[in-house]
């Protein structure tokens, strides 16, 4: 459960978020999966329609959501933007049943998964930094562009890795559940 919130706090500043949709059905073909959120990906986001992705191009979409979420525009996204940000877009009976829960505010979660300075606050960088980092990892060529095949095989691998971490919260549960003593 503690994956959902930093989760949904990436959806907030991450353009690479189709990769979480790859993983959804792992019983579907991986590899078409895959290429179809490649494609997305690059026609959404390849604005000079060069056929390959800019660091420029995959950071365009976190300026615009920082800028959204950065209601008082003051440069940064404190815990109360970022809140506001969650309860815009998440269901209020899914936020409603975090709160029984005990689980944390998700937009103080937002602040401290991305705020590297310790400051209390997300300033641009900061916000921008998962993408860059998941740019990177795709860009395997280094030439400072993701052309089709290179963010093909970065989805395959984000969509392995992702049913690797279901498989593994999977195992975990059984593990609770069985080690829990029975109730009859």
């Amino acid at each position: 459960m503690q994956r959902l919130i930093p989760l949904a706090a990436l959806a907030l500043c991450t353009g690479f978020a189709a990769h979480v949709a790859v993983a959804q059905d792992p019983a579907a073909g991986g590899g078409a999966q895959a290429a179809d959120a490649a494609k997305a990906f690059m026609q959404k986001l390849d604005t000079d329609e060069s056929g390959s992705i800019s660091m420029e191009e995959a950071t365009a979409p976190q300026k615009e959501q920082f800028q959204k979420n950065d209601a008082n525009g003051d440069g940064f996204i404190d815990v109360e933007e970022a809140s506001a940000a969650f309860a815009e877009q998440v269901p209020a009976e899914m936020m409603e049943a975090m709160k029984e829960r005990g689980m944390p505010d998700p937009g103080k979660t937002f602040v401290d998964n991305l705020d590297k300075n310790d400051d209390g606050k997300v300033d641009l960088d900061e916000f921008e930094q998962p993408t860059r980092e998941s740019f990177s990892a795709m860009d395997t060529s280094g030439d400072g562009n993701a052309d089709m095949e290179e963010a093909t095989t970065y989805f395959e691998e984000m969509r392995a890795k992702m049913q690797e971490r279901m498989q593994q919260m999977q195992q975990q549960m059984e593990q609770m559940q069985q080690s829990q003593p029975s109730t009859e």
